[in-house]
């Protein structure tokens, strides 16, 4: 009886602990902490019965470990690799979004609007609000800790704060406080705090 208790209290505890870690996305996703660290998350199918999922876990190993020893330190690392139910999902985590461009050769900038500006970005276009309502980013970014997130993919975005504006048009939708989904792969703005 004593070590049915302690089985269902360590079961218990794990489960408690994996809620606290987050769960990883089941789609395309990148996501962004306060820090201005990139998590990326690729979903993709792995139906064919040639695919080998050690082997593809291996040439991404040392895909990175060639990618890093450019470097005193490690900028990009895998955080999960797993194939479950014929879906591959992968999981890096990038220091800095420059380290996200570099090794992805996607478009990817994080920083303040000022910062974004001082790389050639262009924020004078249209934007609206969360509700779709058309506003100025100067005005929504009222605040000091205002920050962008400018990307070039088709993928769902999780940002750090509250979203304020994203660029105008159909390509980008709000999906929840902290949530965005871009539908094409064109430039595409997200202005949170």
């Amino acid at each position: 009886m004593r070590k049915l208790i302690s089985l269902c209290l360590l079961t218990c505890s794990i489960l408690l602990l994996a809620g606290c870690l987050g769960s990883v996305p089941e789609e395309n996703t990148i996501a962004v902490n306060k820090r201005g660290e990139i998590t990326s998350t690729i979903v993709e199918d792995f139906d064919k019965d040639f695919y080998d999922a050690d082997e593809l876990e291996s040439e991404i190993e040392a895909e990175l470990a060639e990618y890093n020893k450019n470097f005193a330190a490690d900028h990009v690392s895998m955080e999960t690799f797993e194939v479950e139910d014929k879906v591959a999902t992968l999981q890096l985590s990038f220091d800095e979004s420059k380290y996200y461009t570099d090794y992805t050769g996607l478009t990817l900038f994080v920083g303040t609007l000022s910062e974004a500006e001082d790389e050639g970005y262009d924020l004078s276009g249209e934007f609206v609000d969360a509700d779709g309502n058309a506003t100025d980013p100067e005005t929504a970014a009222a605040g000091e800790d205002v920050h962008v997130l400018i990307l070039e993919e088709a993928v769902n975005v999780q940002v750090p704060g509250t979203i304020l504006a994203v660029c105008s048009g159909d390509n980008v939708t709000v999906t929840g406080n902290r949530e965005a989904s871009i539908a094409e792969a064109k430039l595409s703005y997200i202005i949170y705090e």
